[in-house]
């Protein structure tokens, strides 16, 4: 490890655009790890089925992936700093108006469409803040400033569940929702007068589909990455999806309604220790073990099928945490080093479409695949698929080799 990947945390927050813009992200990622464990507990609480629980989680999601590459074009062509701002004013407004529908009793159907809005303003937004990251840090910092930034979406996992014990003692999801809100926006004015995030090319005038055509050019040259955008989707689909959905109720049947929880705090735990120690270590095959560490996430699965108690759930959901953390440092590192700046937000916005495309589906059929076959078989299944991804994505040769993305990776 050289001396600057040693100094890379302290010098990132030397006087600079790179602590205002951590100050926002770490704001707005604090509102929103309380929402979701604060809906399932509510939802669960006030008797609905886990049909609504995926539709809410699905409503918020959907959008984003229908309207992510068009956010993706925008930001590698306009100001991502006014894209972000107001992204994050949006965002609050939608949470605050959501959480004066619940306050209301109104059907949970306006809280659906307020979380489109949502979804909508975070699919604008997002790709934005992806490719902001370059103009904020030099190269060499930039797998510590990753790291950083995924070490608090941990962070702030741990202490949204702190917090939505607080919202739920002064009233239920309605306060979270207050809270998130009320964080976009102190996140919007964060970013006021930092740099504008523009990048000078030739194809600055590109639109529509030239321009996704662009990013899809350059997400071609990374040819590792396709491949593991399709299965993060197969992962999230078959695995993640039938987990949150049917966890919830699992665990408050089986344990207790708390420890559901706990679960979520200990996977926080996990994901801030695997970012962290992810971005401080320099890997020979980076990719590879990235793609090796999605091992941990079939473990939660495996033990609820097997009707495991406590102790083992929460070692599984420790692990799986910090493989999340570790995968999502590694990846995006090695994406923002070997994508050239102009087309890096239409590549990340392109990933994460693919990658989310089909979460949405596995919210909403697992409640449905689980009337019929019982959870056990699903969660089996999904266990099964985590093994089955790793394979497919330890045999590609190119991820064995050494000298990481920036050589072997790229060719």
């Amino acid at each position: 490890m050289t001396v600057v990947e040693q100094a890379g945390f302290r010098a990132l927050f030397v006087p600079g655009p790179f602590r205002r813009f951590f100050a926002s992200r770490a704001i707005s990622l604090v509102g929103d790890a309380v929402v979701p464990t604060a809906l399932a507990l509510t939802m669960t609480e006030l008797g609905h089925s886990q049909g609504w629980l995926g539709g809410m989680l699905a409503a918020a999601i959907l959008p984003k992936i229908v309207f992510l590459i068009f956010g993706g074009i925008a930001a590698d062509r306009m100001a991502k700093q006014r894209l972000m701002a107001a992204s994050s004013i949006v965002c609050g407004s939608a949470q605050l108006i959501t959480a004066a529908v619940l306050v209301s009793g109104t059907s949970l159907w306006w809280a659906l469409l307020c979380q489109g809005v949502y979804g909508v303003s975070v699919a604008v937004g997002h790709p934005a803040t992806f490719g902001y990251l370059p103009h904020c840090v030099t190269p060499q910092h930039l797998g510590a400033a990753n790291a950083l930034i995924g070490g608090w979406t941990g962070a702030a996992a741990l202490l949204g569940p702190a917090i939505t014990a607080a919202c739920l003692a002064l009233g239920g999801a309605a306060w979270a929702l207050t809270f998130d809100g009320a964080s976009f926006l102190l996140a919007a004015a964060l970013l006021w007068n930092l740099p504008r995030g523009t990048t000078d090319t030739d194809g600055a005038d590109r639109e529509g589909i030239s321009a996704l055509r662009d990013g899809w050019r350059a997400m071609r040259t990374v040819p590792w990455l396709l491949r593991m955008t399709v299965v993060d989707s197969s992962i999230l689909l078959l695995v993640s999806a039938p987990f949150m959905v049917l966890g919830p109720s699992l665990v408050a049947q089986r344990l207790s309604a708390d420890a559901w929880a706990l679960l979520m705090l200990l996977f926080a735990a996990g994901e801030l220790a695997g970012s962290l120690v992810s971005g401080r270590m320099k890997l020979p095959r980076p990719i590879l073990c990235a793609a090796l560490s999605l091992l941990a996430m079939g473990l939660p699965p495996l033990c609820l099928a097997v009707g495991a108690g406590l102790a083992p759930l929460s070692v599984a959901q420790l692990l799986a945490g910090a493989s999340v953390g570790a995968y999502g440092v590694l990846v995006t590192t090695a994406v923002q080093r070997s994508v050239p700046q102009q087309h890096l937000s239409k590549v990340g916005a392109l990933s994460s479409v693919g990658s989310f495309a089909f979460l949405p589906l596995g919210y909403v059929m697992a409640p449905l695949i689980a009337a019929v076959t019982g959870p056990a078989p699903l969660l089996w299944a999904a266990a099964a698929w985590t093994v089955v991804s790793v394979a497919a994505l330890a045999s590609d040769r190119r991820l064995r080799m050494p000298n990481g993305p920036e050589g072997a990776l790229t060719r």
